[in-house]
């Protein structure tokens, strides 16, 4: 398997990259939101993923490890193929993704163009025990735990002054997304102050 490929932009293809390395030209299929950030000409490091299928063997690629790593998670839930890994990819970051499998957010996820209701909850049901393990070993794992627990945490804090349930992790969601960064007590002032506002 071709793990990374490190070579020069040489275009951009509709939802592929053309890489240039030592010559040979290679198209690697890519998440939307990676292929908006590479600029033509620069020199880069893609993690790839190379699948097999009767007409042909397709590259995948990802900036990242972690991208990788979750492309694969998906692409072995049944009845979920690369192009899904790669919508997947071209909206959530890998963080929200897997934060909405551990808190079973199946609206998070089904909004993927091409993922309904059936695939969101498979891909909850094969993948959380998975991503639950590795929040065990994994520094990156660890701080979507510690994220989670703080959503969890911040919600129901609003439960107890008298908030809705929904309205409550509604808010908590919106200011995460737009503060992903944010300590309990922040998360919690910041999304009474969203409710306020409602």
């Amino acid at each position: 398997m071709i793990a990374f490929l490190q070579g020069k932009v040489a275009g951009i293809k509709e939802n592929a990259l053309l890489l240039e390395v030592n010559g040979v030209g290679f198209q690697i299929l890519m998440p939307l939101s990676a292929l908006q950030e590479i600029k033509s000409g620069e020199t880069l490091l893609i993690h790839t993923y190379l699948a097999h299928k009767e007409e042909a063997m397709l590259l995948y690629g990802f900036l990242s490890e972690k991208e990788k790593s979750l492309f694969t998670k998906v692409i072995n839930v049944s009845g979920v193929g690369p192009k899904t890994g790669l919508a997947i990819l071209s909206v959530l970051s890998v963080e929200r993704f897997c934060q909405a499998i551990i808190e079973e957010d199946v609206k998070t996820i089904s909004s993927v163009p091409g993922i309904g209701l059936k695939i969101a909850q498979r891909l909850i049901l094969e993948l959380q025990t998975k991503i639950k393990k590795e929040m065990e070993i994994s520094p990156f794992y660890q701080r979507i735990r510690h994220s989670t627990q703080n959503n969890s945490d911040a919600v129901a804090a609003l439960v107890a002054l008298g908030y809705q349930q929904t309205m409550a992790s509604k808010a908590v969601n919106e200011v995460e997304s737009n503060s992903p960064k944010l300590n309990l007590q922040d998360l919690i002032r910041e999304s009474l102050k969203l409710l306020m506002k409602q």
